[in-house]
């Protein structure tokens, strides 16, 4: 609606000023919104309208509240005068325009910036996953497959490739719907991709094609380029986050401990300021930590990612009412299992009983206005955090683990695989070896595989139950890409190498991030100690030495209200550092959650049981 009145009241201006607006409209494309450039101006120019009106109405009401404030210097007669006068008219003039204004131009140029984020992001999504998208298009170039139908597969994986695939269904619909012969759809894909990676596989393609060349030959070699490109990044970017660290140290560890260290010190003299010890407590550390988390997970190129089902979903919404009735059952049989695949419903019973433990605290201290009361209920909160996030924090270690466990060996699997078919016996006879020999931890869903095939049920359906019950983004990948391989060539040797590789360069970037990234929690946990030490002595012997050479000034000061203040910045810090370390050392807050309960636990001790 908001579009359609936009586009009457300003359509008609936009459509002659349409070339002042090319880089919004190439950023539109490139970002696959799917609105007119002419409609998208006139929606921004109405919406900033409508902010400005906002504005107007909030202006009017500040300028009713505002203060006047007294100038600074002198203004000689009649200038003051006329100054007295109409003051107030001038000061409410001034803020209404202000803040109308200020509304008008942030909305505008939100809509106009809103495109180039979306392209950003798009970018390190298609940067990240694009070798595994090569590899892809390898593998199905190995039975012969022309590379319009290779690029046409690949359009239909979104659930596995994702922005690749969406970047490359462009060229499927430039050859579909607009006519455009192969090269043309790659020409104009060049000059809308987002990725210089992306635009640098597709001019070394066009190249191929245009010179005759070995597409296969090319996307083998490609796929190493964009690997090694792969791991570059991931080094640059664990070079950030050694800046990262340090400057978490310094501003959110070092500069608060300072500030209350010194600030105590003031109050203690009769010159602080309490109101800056609870801003520092209950403002810069949680929100200052939350911040810097955001800022290290957007710009990390790691992304959780919940592997899809393949294949499967479909058939089983078929059975309909059966298949759901047989999910209550094996819920109901075993619910462990389903806090193992899916830890977030932990919160369904963690959470409730968080709420009913502080509820009881509630009704055994009572409430009263002032700190005191906080920190009597303190006690109460902290057990309640514990209880809302323990169970999370340890079916998401066990689910991480388990993780980890199934990619160290999924190469090793395809490996045996390669080899024993690659002697010449069936995949399916290599399938039924393999179970009967495994040892590792796949072997339980190896032998599931076994009895699938010789139940009946083909290789292709085989392996995608084998990937829906793992449920790693990862394996799930390279099923897919090995099931649409499968199709399209006899060579499962070659297929099964490549699905191989594909499984070892996955579990190497994977585990050089971990090794390199752990560094950091480590620095996150000799932080949170350094400040929970210092902290603890101030609260101990500092405070308790004031006490004793209590002067009449210093006489007058709460000690227990620091302590508890001092012992609330430790556990703050604590926390909200968990969730730094989380981010920082695997990539995730979820992750981050058991650093927090640790930390939590150790000062609480530490405070309640160390005096």
């Amino acid at each position: 609606m908001i579009s359609r009145i936009g586009h009457k009241i300003f359509g008609s201006g936009v459509r002659r000023n349409i070339h002042s607006y090319h880089e919004v409209g190439l950023n539109l494309r490139k970002a696959m919104i799917p609105t007119p450039l002419e409609i998208y101006i006139s929606t921004a120019k109405f919406s900033a309208l409508i902010s400005g009106v906002v504005g107007l109405i909030i202006g009017i009401f500040l300028s009713r509240i505002a203060r006047i404030p007294e100038l600074p210097f002198y203004i000689p007669e009649p200038f003051y005068s006329i100054w007295m006068a109409y003051r107030s008219t001038v000061l409410s003039i001034l803020i209404i325009v202000t803040v109308s204004l200020s509304l008008y131009y942030l909305t505008y140029l939100a809509f106009i910036v809103y495109p180039s984020i979306v392209v950003s992001n798009r970018k390190s999504k298609i940067d990240s996953t694009l070798h595994h998208a090569i590899a892809f298009m390898h593998a199905l170039s190995i039975g012969g497959m022309d590379i319009y139908r290779i690029i046409k597969r690949l359009s239909e994986r979104r659930d596995v490739y994702g922005e690749v695939s969406r970047e490359v269904s462009r060229i499927v619909r430039d050859v579909e719907y607009a006519g455009m012969d192969l090269r043309s759809a790659l020409s104009n894909a060049v000059e809308l991709s987002p990725s210089e990676n992306y635009k640098e596989f597709l001019h070394g393609l066009i190249t191929v094609i245009d010179s005759g060349g070995d597409v296969r030959m090319y996307l083998e070699e490609r796929v190493e380029h964009f690997f090694e490109k792969a791991r570059q990044s991931q080094r640059t970017f664990l070079d950030l986050l050694g800046l990262m660290a340090e400057s978490y140290i310094t501003a959110l560890v070092a500069a608060p401990l300072f500030l209350l260290i010194v600030e105590i010190v003031m109050i203690m003299m009769g010159q602080g300021d309490e109101l800056i010890v609870y801003l520092i407590i209950y403002f810069i550390i949680p929100i200052g930590s939350i911040v810097f988390a955001c800022i290290v997970k957007m710009i990390s190129p790691m992304k959780e990612m919940e592997a899809p089902e393949i294949g499967e979903r479909r058939d089983l919404k078929s059975l309909g009412r059966m298949i759901i009735v047989y999910r209550i059952k094996k819920i109901v049989r075993n619910p462990i299992e389903v806090f193992r695949r899916n830890p977030y419903y932990t919160f369904l019973i963690s959470l409730p009983l968080g709420l009913l433990f502080s509820i009881y605290g509630f009704t055994v201290v009572g409430f009263k206005p002032d700190i005191n009361w906080f920190f009597s209920f303190d006690d109460y909160m902290f057990v309640s955090i514990v209880i809302t996030i323990l169970p999370f924090s340890i079916f998401h270690e066990l689910k991480n683990r388990r993780i980890k466990r199934y990619l160290r060996y999924m190469p090793i699997f395809f490996n045996r695989l390669a080899s024993i078919n690659e002697s010449g016996v069936p995949l399916y006879r290599a399938i039924s070896i393999i179970a009967k020999t495994d040892t590792s931890p796949l072997r339980y869903e190896i032998r599931r595989m076994k009895i699938d095939i010789d139940w009946g049920m083909d290789l292709e359906r085989a392996f995608m139950r084998f990937a829906n019950r793992i449920k790693v983004f990862d394996v799930t990948r390279i099923v897919a890409m090995l099931n649409e391989a499968m199709k399209s060539t006899g060579d499962l040797t070659s297929v099964l190498m490549i699905s191989a590789r594909e499984a070892s360069k996955s579990e190497l970037l994977r585990r050089e991030r971990y090794h390199s990234m752990m560094m950091y929690t480590i620095i996150v946990y000799i932080a949170f100690f350094v400040f929970i030490g210092i902290i603890q002595i101030i609260s101990s012997m500092f405070l308790k030495t004031f006490t004793v050479t209590a002067t009449p000034v210093i006489s007058k000061i709460n000690v227990d209200l620091y302590r508890n203040l001092l012992m609330h910045g430790a556990i703050f810090q604590g926390i909200f550092g968990g969730m730094v370390a989380g981010v920082m050392g695997e990539g995730s807050v979820s992750s981050g959650l058991k650093h927090s309960i640790a930390m939590l636990i150790l000062a609480y001790a530490i405070f309640n049981f160390l005096h």
